[in-house]
């Protein structure tokens, strides 16, 4: 070799790119091209494009066009990923600068499509918010839109996402019928789909409809909707967080439902061709939707009722008849009675196998509502209880006191034949857990059969107490 010619620049492409992909950062490999000419266009064959703003930097945006363009003519780049710092050119970037790599991606991204931004340039509403058009990108499989701000998502109206299968759009702004079109006309192997926005207030621009016969899973959380359609027969899994006034629901293979929003009432909200057994239900505040199905295998609810006792009694209306579940999971915040309250809903568990309490602070107050409130009158006696399915127990409290204490108590009194564990935890370190002897006191409550554990949270991990 001469002595004028370098050991790498010898070395076959193939080792090269092993050598740029070992960089594991794709502006690495570019600025590596410096070292040679040879080097200048080895990476542009790599697997996928990281470009990623880790600080500061005004020449990112520069740096980024350039990297783009050579990779202008390879025929395929297998992920795309740009990701600016919150902190860019003083928390901001121009929508002109972002379209071409939008364009750049649907001619030659074939992975997914990850594209986090910080805010628009200064903006001041709807009117004059900053428009980001999505053209068709055949080959992306994965779209992520996560624009902080107030930006406008618009997908161009021409042409398909043959490949898409995953699609989440989280920014300021949206139109409906671009979204409708975008879902049933453009997507159609769509499977899972995230969206967090809210509509533009503009005529008939509030109604959504979701038609699609691959879509598995819906997480929905748009503002100033007032009608959601989902016709979608492969549907499994579906969560609200913002629900629209009116919802109708077409999913026979619905399987998982979380509703973590108070707006509920089944009159506007139907689940019209759905199944009565599902996988998990979560229905937040909302307990009348346990009425659309007979059978969960795990059902949580988070419960908050205030002192009002109009509130109270319809907690004991709406949960009556809990559906048959496996595991029931209960997040209680309320100023009411403990023990009459978990009564009230351990007498609809008799197919469920474990139960999860955790009691939440404001009950810590006791009885602070009305002498005249049902819960003070509700029966504390357990003969009418049946557990016969029960096998686990574990109750997470912010202290030991004392109505915990007596709801262990009236546990166990339960008839529960093949109870085998009941855990107690304990989440702060003032006040104090029980001590040893009020922990031996309710362990010898329970039969000896049975195994009563004490953890207390010290240092972000449960730790058994003696």
């Amino acid at each position: 070799m001469d002595a004028g010619e370098d050991h790498i620049s010898g070395l076959p492409d193939e080792l090269l790119n092993a050598i740029l992909l070992g960089l594991r950062s794709t502006r690495a490999a570019a600025r590596a091209g410096a070292l040679s000419r040879r080097w200048r266009h080895l990476w542009t064959p790599l697997p996928g494009l990281f470009l990623s703003e880790r600080s500061q930097d005004a020449a990112f945006l520069d740096t980024v066009d350039a990297a783009l363009a050579a990779c202008d003519s390879a025929p395929a780049i297998e992920g795309l990923t740009i990701r600016l710092s919150i902190y860019h050119r003083g928390g901001s970037v121009p929508a002109e600068r972002v379209a071409p790599w939008l364009r750049f991606a649907s001619q030659r991204v074939v992975g997914p499509l990850r594209l986090p931004l910080p805010r628009p340039e200064e903006v001041h509403g709807e009117e004059t918010a900053a428009v980001l058009d999505v053209p068709a990108c055949e080959g992306v499989t994965k779209l992520e839109l996560r624009l902080s701000g107030a930006w406008r998502v618009r997908p161009l109206a021409a042409g398909l996402f043959w490949a898409l299968t995953d699609l989440t759009i989280v920014c300021r702004f949206m139109d409906c019928s671009e979204l409708t079109a975008l879902v049933c006309k453009q997507c159609p192997r769509l499977m899972h789909l995230k969206l967090r926005f809210m509509l533009l207030a503009m005529a008939n621009a509030s109604d959504i409809s979701i038609r699609s016969d691959s879509l598995q899973s819906l997480s929905f959380s748009v503002c100033k909707a007032r009608l959601l359609e989902i016709v979608a027969p492969r549907l499994e899994e579906l969560s609200v967080s913002l629900a629209p006034d009116e919802a109708q629901i077409s999913a026979p293979k619905l399987a998982e439902v979380v509703w973590a929003n108070d707006n509920y009432d089944p009159r506007r909200h139907r689940f019209d061709d759905v199944g009565r057994r599902l996988r998990l239900l979560e229905p937040g505040q909302n307990m009348s939707l346990m009425q659309q199905f007979d059978e969960v295998d795990e059902l949580k609810l988070g419960i908050y009722i205030p002192e009002i006792i109009f509130q109270y009694e319809n907690f004991l209306n709406q949960s009556n008849k809990l559906p048959n579940c496996k595991i029931l999971s209960i997040s209680l915040r309320w100023r009411h009675g403990l023990v009459p309250g978990m009564l009230h809903l351990l007498r609809g568990c008799n197919s469920t196998r474990k139960v999860f309490l955790i009691v939440c602070g404001d009950h810590l107050l006791g009885y602070p509502c009305l002498p005249s409130c049902p819960c003070r009158e509700e029966s504390h006696l357990v003969d009418d209880i049946s557990l016969h399915s029960l096998e686990e127990v574990e109750i997470t409290s912010h202290t030991s006191s004392h109505e915990v204490f007596e709801l262990v108590e009236q546990l166990s009194k339960c008839n529960a034949p093949i109870l085998k564990k009941v855990v107690m935890k304990y989440r702060m370190d003032s006040p104090p857990p029980p001590t040893k002897e009020v922990r031996e006191k309710i362990r010898s409550m329970f039969p000896p059969n049975i195994e009563v554990d004490f953890y207390v949270l010290s240092k972000w991990k449960w730790v058994l107490l003696d």
